[in-house]
């Protein structure tokens, strides 16, 4: 998982990043004004990395997908 520097850092050369729930479902975060959440049937922003970090954190989201059979 991805701290608030780790998020800065990465959207600093890409503007948007994919992370995978335990599930291996893809939720993709984009960087425009602010981070704009869209995956699992929602849309919403987030206002910075460290929000972005914490909703990570909470909902136990990772950058690759686990090898769930």
């Amino acid at each position: 998982m991805m701290n608030k520097e780790e998020f800065e850092k990465y959207f600093k050369l890409h503007n948007k990043i994919v992370l995978y729930t335990k599930d291996n479902i893809p939720i993709t975060f984009s960087k425009e004004y602010h981070f704009h959440f869209s995956g699992g049937h929602y849309e919403f922003d987030i206002a910075d990395c460290e929000d972005l970090a914490d909703f990570c954190k909470k909902r136990g989201l990772y950058l690759k997908p686990n090898n769930v059979q």
